[in-house]
């Protein structure tokens, strides 16, 4: 599932952007996005804090270890700066606007600046309870208001749910939301296979989105 949801992320980007060549991805995970630009051949650069998680990575050439903001790249370096659950994560709006800030000035004239996150309307409580280390509220609104104050343009915004996008997307977040874990204390035991792999389907199905705005 993480390919195809990768591949929708590309596809959206290029939908933007038909001549991209360089790309920055902040916190890769496993690398399902930088597989989607190694296969069109994209110059590719990843930046996380994990040393353990960019060594499991050490097929791609360039990977830097920093905690970021602020971003230890040159301005106008990259056609696309790219980040999927990153700034949920960020500790309040200030962070979040730093991280934005730096990720378009990072990129070229007329590159984008993208971001994939939950959509907090739809997740409600779960946010807060499917991640401790979620702190920055996303919904679509505050998203493009960020944006907005950065000066970012062409702004759009795609629903996404698990492997699918748009329309499909609603369905998939109505799945989301019906599959159960009241009975597991709302995942409260993230050591147990079965709890950790419910509650993990459950929040893969809630909505997110992705956000994408053009220098």
């Amino acid at each position: 599932m993480a390919r195809k949801i990768a591949g929708n992320q590309m596809n959206l980007i290029l939908k933007h952007h038909a001549k991209v060549q360089d790309v920055l991805e902040l916190g890769p995970g496993r690398g399902p996005f930088a597989e989607q630009c190694q296969q069109r051949k994209f110059t590719y650069t990843c930046a996380d804090i994990s040393a353990r998680l960019l060594n499991d990575l050490n097929y791609l050439p360039r990977r830097v270890q920093a905690l970021v903001p602020p971003l230890p790249f040159a301005s106008d370096q990259f056609d696309v700066s790219f980040a999927a659950n990153f700034l949920e994560h960020m500790l309040d709006f200030r962070n979040a606007y730093d991280l934005v800030d730096e990720m378009k000035r990072v990129v070229r004239p007329d590159g984008l600046v993208c971001h994939c996150v939950p959509n907090v309307m739809e997740w409600g409580l779960h946010f807060w309870n499917g991640d401790y280390t979620h702190s920055f509220p996303t919904t679509p609104r505050r998203a493009a208001q960020l944006y907005l104050d950065l000066g970012l343009r062409d702004i759009a915004i795609y629903p996404l749910s698990g492997p699918w996008m748009g329309q499909l997307a609603h369905f998939g977040n109505l799945i989301g939301k019906m599959i159960p874990v009241w009975f597991t204390g709302y995942g409260a035991m993230p050591t147990s296979k079965f709890t950790k792999a419910l509650y993990s389907a459950k929040t893969t199905f809630l909505a997110s989105f992705m956000i994408v705005g053009r220098k």
